[in-house]
């Protein structure tokens, strides 16, 4: 899943940590990043009833089923 988007002074893009994520080269001026760590314990309760947060990103979706087929290559052997 790719998304592209043009920043504008002032905006942020936020997303679930676990997304992967990475930039384009810039072709002029300087680039600032801000990075935050948040952690919410109303999101931990959640995942205890919901396991699978797919729908959120078609990359992770295709990890989450890597990670399977590993785990279960590795205990056949």
């Amino acid at each position: 899943e790719i998304f592209e988007y043009s920043h504008n002074p002032g905006c942020a893009v936020m997303h679930a940590g676990r997304h992967r994520h990475g930039v384009k080269g810039i072709a002029s001026g300087h680039r600032t990043n801000l990075i935050l760590w948040c952690r919410s314990s109303v999101f931990r309760e959640l995942r205890k009833h919901q396991r699978n947060f797919s729908s959120w990103c078609g990359e992770c979706l295709h990890q989450k089923k890597e990670r399977r087929k590993q785990l279960l290559e590795a205990r056949h052997q």
